[in-house]
């Protein structure tokens, strides 16, 4: 085990906005971990609550931590970027402030991906608070097919929850493209299969993340949120599809029709979700 005073390897990046609520015990579950060679880089939104006190708190009395206060709100996005853009290590992390990981997180992923290099991200059983351990439903099963087409046809086997976003993940294979400049409905799934396209990924049996159900995922006016144009009725996940397209050039056309096939499914369930929140939205 590494101690703290040793090089870093993992960048923990926090972007959190008025988490003052939930945040010290995120912030516990980071600091308690066994593996020390870490540090957590929080970037507050402009916060308007406690969050600024908090993270202080937490700052004088733990080195590793940097806190950054952003002088006016970026958005969530360039909020997530803004973070990882301060990553200089070999492993990189998202936490959100509402998010609890196991004081063996980082200790379990860590030494997994040093032990296998063709991996580039690993995680633990994640669920969201009050939830099941589902891997399916949560997506953060493992994807260690050795064929980076059959990877991502493994990601759209079902809607999932994109549990992978919070692995711990080799900064190096990680995408070049921003969040903030692929802003729209699904970019941390393209996110997750840019990396699937350069390596696998593993879920561990041990640790867990308990991920809080404060994110836009759980609002429902996600789909609104995203909605530039009104292609974006007709094919909620258009930008995402196309994406997944152009990873699959080169592989076999029966890859292709699999993959076009998912991408199928998996808008016109989009489209029923949004049209449903959209008459219970006009029924108020």
């Amino acid at each position: 085990m590494r101690k703290s005073s040793d090089q870093p390897l993992v960048t923990i990046g926090m972007p959190v906005r008025n988490g003052g609520k939930t945040l010290r015990r995120a912030l516990d579950s980071l600091v308690s971990q066994t593996y020390q060679a870490f540090k957590v880089v929080i970037s507050d939104n402009a916060s308007t609550d406690a969050t600024q006190s908090i993270c202080q708190e937490f700052a004088q009395r733990d080195s590793r931590l940097i806190y950054i206060r952003q002088p006016q709100d970026l958005g969530a996005e360039r909020n997530f970027d803004f973070v990882l853009s301060l990553a200089d290590t070999e492993f990189f992390v998202w936490a959100a402030a509402d998010d609890v990981r196991s004081s063996d997180f980082l200790e379990l992923n860590v030494e997994f991906l040093q032990n296998n290099p063709e991996f580039v991200g690993s995680t633990c059983p994640v669920r969201y608070e009050g939830g099941e351990f589902d891997p399916q439903w949560m997506g953060d099963f493992t994807l260690d097919c050795p064929n980076a087409f059959d990877r991502i046809l493994g990601f759209f086997g079902t809607w999932h929850a994109n549990g992978r976003f919070y692995s711990v993940m080799r900064r190096r294979a990680m995408p070049d493209a921003m969040l903030s400049r692929s802003s729209y409905m699904g970019a941390d799934w393209t996110f997750i299969l840019s990396l699937l396209a350069r390596g696998k990924f593993k879920r561990l049996n041990n640790g867990f993340i308990v991920l809080g159900r404060n994110g836009i995922s759980n609002r429902t006016d996600v789909f609104s949120k995203y909605r530039n144009r009104t292609l974006s009725w007709i094919i909620p996940l258009y930008d995402l599809s196309m994406h997944a397209l152009r990873l699959s050039r080169g592989a076999r056309l029966t890859q292709k029709a699999k993959l076009v096939s998912h991408l199928w499914t998996l808008n016109a369930t989009a489209f029923k979700v949004q049209l449903r929140y959209a008459l219970k939205k006009s029924a108020v």
